[in-house]
C-alpha cells in the first residue's frame, strides 16, 4: 500500500467527527500487545478482497460511546456501546477504502462484527499494522489485501 497518509487522516477525522477524541499517528510509547478482543472486524469485496480490524482500549470503546450517545458509558445499554463501536467501524472502513481505490470506485463491504480475537492472516493476503494513539491508549488498525 503506498501514499498511506490517507489512513491516517481517516482514522484521525473519523474519531475526531463521530466520537470528539484527538487520535495521532504512531505508539505513544512501548509497543503494546493488544491482546484478545473485541476487535471490530470489517470484511470486504470489492474493488478487490481484504479485510480491516481495529483494536480499541476499554477506555476508547467507553470514550466512543460517550462521544456518540452525549451520554456517561455506563448509563447505555449494551446494545449501544456495540452499536456506536460498529457503527464508528462501517464510516471508518468507508473512508478508508474510498482514499484506497478512489471515489469512482464501487466498494462492496460485510457488515461490521466484533471478534475476540485478531484473525489469523487469510492464505494469499499480507497484514500491514498501523498504530494509533489517543493520550497513552494505544489502538491497532489491522488490513488485510490480496498480496500484489
Amino acid at each position: 500500500m503506498s501514499g498511506q497518509e490517507f489512513i491516517a487522516d481517516a482514522v484521525r477525522l473519523t474519531f475526531e467527527e463521530m466520537a470528539f477524541l484527538d487520535v495521532a499517528p504512531g505508539r505513544a510509547g512501548d509497543e503494546a500487545d493488544p491482546g484478545p478482543g473485541p476487535w471490530l472486524f470489517l470484511t470486504y469485496t470489492q474493488p478487490q478482497t481484504g479485510s480491516l480490524g481495529l483494536f480499541l482500549p476499554k477506555e476508547v470503546k467507553f470514550a466512543v460511546a460517550e462521544g456518540i450517545y452525549g451520554d456517561s458509558w455506563n448509563s447505555l445499554l449494551p446494545g449501544q456501546l456495540d452499536d456506536s463501536l460498529l457503527e464508528l467501524m462501517n464510516v471508518l472502513a468507508g473512508r478508508l477504502l474510498t482514499g484506497r481505490f478512489g471515489t469512482g470506485s464501487a466498494s462492496v463491504m460485510g457488515l461490521p462484527t466484533l471478534l475476540y480475537d485478531p484473525r489469523e492472516t487469510p492464505p494469499g493476503m499480507q497484514c500491514s499494522r498501523f498504530e494509533f494513539h489517543i493520550d497513552e491508549k494505544e489502538l491497532t488498525l489491522l488490513w488485510y489485501e490480496v498480496q500484489s
